[in-house]
């Protein structure tokens, strides 16, 4: 939210006039109806067809019959049950965060981009403050409706919580890490940024293993418990794979202001 609320700052003459709670379905109808466009973060909140996503797929329809322009960004689409199969046609910008999100988005009729998650903007990843660590291996998150429950638990290290920190100290915090463990996609985000090698289980979504498609790099998914030490081993000896996706991230781009210029016109 940091780095889209910098890209919104940045436009000349855009002025917000309302803004929407994630996770509510209430909305303040005279801000929507004044709004010229509607711009929704998709991270968290479009992701599957639960009752959050379905009312905000139904603002995107009513925004679009009242002339509005609509820009969807940061988003992931994976299953949906949507009455209309062109919701996300004639978007002034839909941008998501994965490929697989790109190719579902095309079945309901969108153009999108694929850009890095706004969490990786190089504005908010610099200068952050390290944790010392008391074991060269650190333990981060997972989610406990992902594939795996408890991945970690037999593993020994210095436990992170990436909610209980800036991401910019996250990072600083793994720069200094021999090896990190995460079932979390902004804990694969954090380590790529640091160039630090990770082991990852997948999470609630497609995000990680698309993420890594994406890449090309021929980083460990581990599917299975049995599979994480020996991708631990793998990764310890090939650290420069995970250079290699530090160059990724940085040739890659965040949602920037310039694009919103374009698609507001």
């Amino acid at each position: 939210m940091r780095s889209l609320h910098a890209a919104i700052a940045a436009v000349p003459g855009l002025k917000i006039c309302g803004t929407h709670s994630v996770g509510t379905r209430e909305i303040d109808e005279s801000a929507f109806y004044a709004a010229d466009a509607v711009l929704i973060n998709g991270e968290g909140t479009i992701h599957h067809s639960g009752q959050h996503a379905t009312y905000l797929l139904a603002l995107i329809a009513e925004a679009k019959d009242a002339g509005k322009k609509v820009l969807l960004v940061n988003a992931l689409f994976q299953q949906y049950e949507c009455q209309s199969d062109d919701i996300l046609a004639d978007l002034a910008l839909l941008t998501v965060r994965e490929p697989r999100s790109a190719g579902f988005a095309r079945r309901y009729g969108g153009t999108p981009r694929v850009l890095l998650d706004s969490a990786a903007d190089p504005a908010f990843t610099e200068g952050g403050t390290a944790t010392p660590l008391t074991h060269g291996w650190v333990i981060g998150g997972y989610i406990d409706s992902g594939l795996l429950k408890d991945p970690f638990k037999r593993i020994v290290g210095h436990h992170l919580n990436i909610h209980k920190s800036p991401f910019e100290d996250i990072i600083a915090t793994l720069r200094t890490a021999e090896l990190y463990f995460t079932g979390q996609h902004h804990g694969v985000y954090a380590a790529a940024i640091a160039g630090c090698p990770f082991i990852v289980t997948p999470s609630n979504s497609h995000k990680i293993e698309s993420f890594v498609e994406w890449t090309g790099l021929p980083i460990p998914i581990c599917m299975q418990q049995k599979e994480i030490l020996p991708a631990a081993a793998f990764a310890l000896r090939n650290p420069s794979i995970y250079g290699e996706l530090q160059d990724f991230m940085k040739s890659q781009s965040v949602l920037t202001s310039a694009m919103l210029v374009e698609a507001l016109g």
